[in-house]
């Protein structure tokens, strides 16, 4: 599946320049944003298509950075709690040992009482 994305934003990139390297002799008339004196830009279109295409993908960049920032918090709580249960099973079964090892003192001191 993410070949095939790939794919398909690969080939979109490449149509819009595609288009930009077509319509590279038209110019472009931009009202400005001084809306008292009027004033009109003039821009090539391939280059207002390729300022286009570059906004956009800062702009998905900053906008996918947030759940990979956000999915990499949630990797680290993840693997701060598998820490914290796997310290508190190495402690339960040393525990368990522990009392396995006095259950075997106090058999063998029973069976030591029982033989006198």
């Amino acid at each position: 599946m993410k070949k095939i994305l790939n794919i398909i934003s690969y080939l979109l990139i490449l149509f819009v320049v595609y288009v930009a390297i077509i319509n590279a002799a038209q110019i472009l008339n931009i009202q400005g944003f001084d809306l008292t004196n009027k004033l009109e830009y003039r821009i090539n279109l391939a280059s207002y298509t390729f300022i286009v295409l570059l906004t956009g993908f800062f702009a998905g960049l900053c906008w996918m950075a947030q759940f990979y920032l956000t999915q990499k918090e949630k990797i680290k709580a993840y693997k701060r709690e598998l820490e914290k249960s796997s310290v508190s099973n190495s402690s339960n079964s040393s525990k368990v040992e522990v009392l396995e090892a006095k259950i075997a003192t106090l058999e063998k001191a029973l069976d030591d009482a029982l033989k006198k």
